[in-house]
């Protein structure tokens, strides 16, 4: 039987073999359209037009002086050369001078990038875009010319063209069209010329312009976006227009010549990092418009001896002042409610600071290393001492705390080697670990029956103690290791009556010198006494609770020199200097030791 095949399937077989011969014909001519001249790669981009793009053949860089030609000859057809390939000529190290063509129209990313020989390199006439990083690292490029047809410039476009020295970038360029990072490491530029419709410098603009001693920021700009400035190593100067709305993050980071900065009142707040590392800063306006300061705005800022912040500021970010070692004089402004981490870090110059009364919370390592520090107060509402707040505060003698601290932090007095004395307020149920390491001058300690527990190290190397009183009738068990450092010998150790034998026999405590009796009375807890006012400027009048009776009230100034004692509940202070002062009272059921100021 003979099967016939229908003429719908004749067409379906003709057809099916005509679209594959098409494909195998574009093939075919696929393979064609690459061609080169023994220097340069050609590939037709447009084949009704003729188009071809150009790049370096077999990934050998020509040498010496490159013209690209207008127009290249193939198999007796004449293409013309419009565009050059991403990375066309990339990490041509010999190439010295480039002619382009006006027929280009397009150059691909990084085309010449790391072409670090290249002198002199024309962008041709009908180019809207240069790509990202078209003649990055490009270090011989001296001067370069944008015509006024380019209308957008990617990102890092002359990103290290160390020998680029002046720009003109043309009206026709649009702002949002501009990228960041544009002239990083340009370290030989002077000079920017903006076009006149620019609001913005983008971020990372001069990043490490090291050539850049000045520049004149124009009054059309309204945003400095970040770590545009960033490493500008000479700038010395700079003065932001009042019509600058906003500065990003490190916009001025690590300007280590940058003396002088004035700010607008159009600015609210000052970003992270702002002034970074500007070693030479001195001398800086912080307008009345201000509310919040970031992080590190002015970290290892070592010229900066002083700072005024004005009231409007209500945030201090963490680490603000840090390592400004020179820093002498600085009022928190009275709106702050909390001190930073690490925000007066290593301000070793910094001799006095006043917190301000609104003051709730206090971060780790607030004034550590603020180690010319004598007397801080602590205001009322702050319930901790966080860890190492104030570590390596050599020279810290007095400190004022309030009944709020319920909590003292790990390390909170390291390095405290100027602290003689130390009251732990009944308030407080545990001693962290650390808490007074290394305070060699600590000589006397009173321990509150608050206190559950001794953490690792409490009084590591403080070889300086002789008296510690501890009125709790059954001894803690610690570890060895609190008292790591320490000659127990030394100490006499004053404990409640009845708790004598108990201690005796309580490992680390029974090697203390000698163990005396407390009567209980002795404590008098700190809320039962209260003095007011406090600051005071002419009567200091001492407050008791009922059943007590005052026997005597002692007064000492910061250095523990015995200044007058009375034994009525009204002190004259109307002659004594401001400061700190100490106060002895001793009543029928006890003693307490209280300290106040005088304004």
């Amino acid at each position: 039987m003979i099967n016939l095949i229908s003429i719908d399937t004749v067409f379906k077989l003709f057809k099916n073999t005509s679209i594959y011969f098409l494909m195998f014909l574009s093939i075919s001519i696929f393979s064609q359209t690459t061609f080169n001249d023994g220097v340069l790669q050609y590939t037709v981009t447009n084949a009704s037009n003729r188009h071809v793009s150009v790049k370096k053949y077999n990934d050998v860089c020509p040498t010496g002086s490159l013209t690209i030609p207008q127009n290249i000859e193939n198999s007796g057809e004449s293409y013309t050369i419009t565009s050059i390939e991403p990375f066309g000529f990339y990490l041509c190290y010999s190439l010295t001078s480039v002619s382009i063509p006006d027929s280009v129209t397009n150059i691909g990313h990084d085309a010449f990038g790391e072409c670090s020989s290249i002198t002199t390199i024309n962008i041709p006439t009908g180019t809207a875009h240069l790509s990202n990083g078209i003649f990055a690292s490009c270090r011989s490029l001296a001067s370069i010319t944008i015509p006024n047809t380019v209308t957008s410039i990617g990102s890092a476009v002359f990103y290290d063209c160390s020998s680029l020295n002046n720009v003109v970038i043309p009206n026709s360029v649009a702002n949002e069209s501009m990228g960041g990072s544009a002239f990083g490491l340009c370290a030989s530029l002077t000079n920017v010329t903006f076009p006149n419709n620019f609001t913005k410098i983008p971020n990372g603009t001069f990043f490490a312009c090291n050539s850049l001693m000045e520049f004149v920021i124009p009054s059309n700009i309204t945003n400095i976006e970040a770590t545009a400035f960033y490493g500008c190593s000479v700038l010395e100067e700079i003065i932001i227009p009042e019509t600058v709305l906003n500065i990003g993050e490190s916009a001025f980071g690590a300007c280590t010549s940058l003396k002088k900065v004035v700010l607008p009142n159009s600015i609210t707040s000052l970003p992270n990092n702002l002034f970074y590392q500007c070693s030479a800063l001195k001398d800086i306006n912080i307008p009345n418009s201000i509310t919040s300061i970031g992080n590190s705005i002015f970290y290892a800022c070592t010229s900066l001896e002083e700072i005024s912040l004005p009231e409007s500021v209500t945030s201090i970010g963490d680490s603000a002042f840090g390592n400004c070692d020179k820093l002498r004089d600085f009022d928190i402004p009275s709106g702050i409610t909390t001190i930073a981490a690490t925000v007066f870090f290593n301000c070793s110059s910094l001799t006095e600071i006043n917190i301000p009364s609104g003051v709730t919370s206090i971060k780790n390592g607030a004034f550590a290393g603020c180690n010319t520090i004598t007397e801080i107060i602590i205001p009322d509402g702050v319930t901790s001492i966080p860890d190492i707040a104030f570590y390596n505060c050599s020279s810290l003698s007095s400190i004022i705390l309030p009944d709020s601290i319920t909590e003292i932090g790990e390390t909170a007095f390291g390095n405290c080697f100027s602290l003689t004395s130390f009251d732990i307020p009944d308030t407080i149920t545990n001693i962290s670990n650390q808490t007074f390491y290394q305070c060699t001058s600590l000589t006397e300690v009173s321990i509150p029956n608050s206190i559950t527990n001794i953490g690792d190290r409490a009084f590591y190397n403080c070889n300086g103690l002789t008296s510690m009183t501890v009125n709790l009738a059954t001894p803690l068990a610690i570890d060895a290791n609190v008292f790591e450092y320490v000659t127990t010998s030394n100490i006499t150790l004053t404990v409640p009556s009845g708790s004598v034998s108990a201690y005796n026999t309580t490992l680390v405590w029974q090697d203390f010198g000698s163990i005396a009796i407390l009567n209980v009375e002795d404590f008098i807890n700190s809320l039962a006494v209260d003095l007011y006012p406090n600051p005071v400027k002419n009567q200091l009048r001492i407050s008791l609770d009922s059943g007590l009776k005052l026997q005597k009230a002692s007064i000492y100034n910061g250095l523990g020199q015995f200044i007058k004692s009375s034994k009525t509940l009204t002190t004259d202070t109307s002659n004594l200097t401001s400061g700190i002062y100490v106060i002895n009272i001793t009543t029928n059921k006890g003693k307490l030791t209280k300290k106040f100021i005088v304004q």
